[in-house]
């Protein structure tokens, strides 16, 4: 659930951290670049290194490193100190999950990867639903913003605590092929060989960009443009992430009746039709009962595509799970990172820009399903 905490939780805050630093609202939601590419340096390292020594130290380092930074938020003097804990929340964040995805690819393989991935975000789903209702809160009851990270430093001590007692080591020393960074470059390789691999990781990148351009629109849309207070735009957002939430379940199940790729395909067109959607009202003046129901249809296609897309991709690199997982969550944040320019010109003002952005990511996506991947030559999933 952290990693998520570690945008989500701030959302309903971001315009108050803009006034509070005296910044634009531009440098908040530039801030979040740095959150993802602090990701995209923690999935690089937490991967392979996890495959090397294990997933319990590395997964204790990472909460420990989110609790530290998060502490540090709350004492940050300046603008330029809280990009920097944001960096180092990103990195502790991506470097939870991946090692989290490689302890279920230890264990499992499959149907029964996909099954367990699904139990998985049944709690790692609740960030999302719970985290922007619950940072409403303390903003009503506190004087300022920071005590959003504080309650991010005393929860993550407290998991801490509970993990340091009931991790248990799932990557066994006779399956560790290296010491430390050692045969990084050869598990790297392995990976990209694989075509199906690289096109799923492509179809993520390009994801990424319209959950990023959302992520970075809609606390400006929906409180500047659209009025509504924090406690508001808390419900709103709850309500579009439990759509996401539901429909990793959907796709979980959906992976398990039909060929994951075609799942894949059935989430991405269903992406297009949100996107088409929001650029088609931005127009007409509409309101956040019009808006939320259009995103709400673009992250149930989100949520669809999370199951069968990481196990299609881990399935073939047991002995390289944490590089692989590695691979997938560099590239993501690399792709966040980069698009970081492109949040402000989509513009907050209508839903055109964001729907615009939405549409031809996810186009790109079914392009890449075609051109690169081939649907027809994707291995089933393994029934056992």
């Amino acid at each position: 659930m952290i990693q998520t905490l570690v945008t989500d939780m701030f959302l309903p805050a971001y315009p108050k951290i803009a006034s509070f630093f005296d910044v634009p609202d531009a440098f908040i939601q530039y801030s979040l670049s740095a959150v993802t590419f602090g990701a995209a340096i923690g999935f690089f390292v937490a991967g392979p290194l996890s495959d090397s020594l294990g997933r319990r130290k590395p997964a204790l380092a990472a909460v420990a490193i989110f609790s530290i930074a998060s502490v540090g938020l709350y004492v940050a003097p300046g603008i330029e100190a809280f990009v920097v804990l944001r960096f180092f929340q990103g990195f502790a964040g991506a470097a939870i999950a991946v090692v989290s995805q490689a302890i279920i690819r230890d264990l499992f393989v499959g149907n029964a990867m996909l099954k367990m991935l699904a139990r998985v975000w049944l709690v790692s789903g609740l960030g999302p639903l719970v985290s922007p209702f619950i940072a409403a809160q303390l903003l009503l009851v506190a004087p300022d913003w920071r005590i959003i990270p504080l309650a991010l430093a005393v929860l993550c001590a407290v998991i801490f605590v509970i993990a340091n007692k009931a991790l248990v080591e799932s990557h066994h020393i006779d399956n560790r092929r290296a010491k430390g960074f050692d045969g990084v470059t050869r598990r790297f390789l392995a990976v990209f060989r694989d075509r199906i691999f690289v096109g799923l990781v492509l179809i993520a990148m390009v994801q990424t960009v319209g959950l990023f351009s959302y992520l970075n629109v809609i606390p400006f849309l929906y409180q500047d443009s659209l009025g509504l207070t924090p406690v508001q735009f808390s419900f709103a957002f709850s309500i579009t992430a439990f759509f996401w939430f539901s429909g990793i379940q959907i796709g979980a199940r959906l992976g398990r009746i039909f060929p994951a790729v075609w799942v894949i395909l059935f989430a991405l067109v269903l992406a297009v039709i949100a996107g088409s959607g929001l650029f088609l009202i931005s127009n007409q003046n509409p309101t956040i009962f019009v808006v939320v129901p259009i995103m709400a249809i673009f992250m149930v296609s989100f949520g669809v595509t999370v199951t069968p897309l990481q196990t299609l991709a881990l399935q073939g690199h047991g002995s390289e799970a944490g590089t692989a997982a590695s691979v997938l969550g560099v590239m993501t944040s690399l792709t966040a990172s980069f698009a970081g320019p492109l949040y402000p010109l989509i513009g907050s003002e209508t839903t055109g820009g964001l729907g615009l952005a939405i549409m031809f990511s996810h186009l790109a996506a079914i392009a890449v399903l075609f051109l690169v991947i081939r649907p027809k030559s994707v291995p089933a999933l393994i029934k056992d």
